[in-house]
């Protein structure tokens, strides 16, 4: 039993040391943490996308020990985790929050991935961070399949209440519909849409939607409507 314990350590060793080796060099955050949710080990993306000091050591530590605003999501990540660990395969999340030093919520799909031993048993988590893809960004709202989502506007042309019409337009809502997303009554969408067409000097929906395309509002996400946390897909 002592001899089966020490080949089973030395052997989760080598995973861990062959997957650091893959994972060192890519552009991408990739990250590994062990069966108890403590991190063993970040490539440089990582500790980029996590807003991680270099000079702080993440070996051993939990999330809610990490000096970055995203640790107040400790909870979330680490039920990520176990829920990943328990049902031997990958799973994927929407996590939002100030990512990569960002001082606007940005959404992205985290992957955990079981590790496992030569002998079958999950040692820890192996995961990874990439930009929120969308065909429609309304993945927040009525969970459409996942253009790169940003919460900055690429023209300070709009207040907010007007973005937020926009946005929702740009999914091809009713009048109706954003009115009740929104907590508002018809009549002010197209108020708000009627000072909207004023401003770029359209006159339809359609137009409105052409002119937005053209300067990229069709992947701007208002941050009102972005919730920092982790969302399972």
């Amino acid at each position: 039993m002592y001899l089966s314990g020490i080949l089973s350590i030395v052997d989760s060793q080598d995973v861990i040391e062959n997957t650091i080796t893959m994972i060192k060099f890519l552009d991408e955050p990739w990250g590994i943490k062990d069966i108890l949710s403590l991190h063993v080990y970040m490539n440089g993306a990582a500790r980029h996308y996590t807003n991680t000091p270099l000079d702080f050591t993440i070996e051993g530590k939990m999330d809610c020990e990490f000096p970055a605003l995203w640790s107040e999501l400790c909870e979330e990540l680490q039920e990520h985790d176990r829920l990943t660990a328990s049902a031997f395969r990958r799973v994927s999340v929407i996590e939002t929050h100030y990512w990569n030093g960002s001082s606007s919520l940005s959404p992205y799909i985290s992957d955990k991935i079981p590790l496992f031993n030569k002998r079958g048993q999950c040692i820890g988590t192996l995961w990874n961070a990439k930009k929120v893809k969308p065909h429609s960004s309304l993945i927040y709202i009525n969970q459409a399949k996942p253009s790169v989502l940003t919460s900055e506007p690429p023209i300070a042309l709009f207040g907010d209440k007007e973005l937020q019409v926009i946005f929702l337009l740009m999914q091809n809502l009713t009048c109706k519909d954003m009115a009740k997303i929104l907590n508002v009554s018809p009549r002010t969408i197209e108020s708000r849409l009627n000072i909207i067409y004023q401003k770029v000097d359209v006159h339809s929906m359609h137009q409105l939607k052409d002119f937005c395309k053209s300067i990229g509002l069709d992947s701007y996400i208002p941050e009102s409507l972005l919730t920092k946390g982790v969302q399972y897909l």
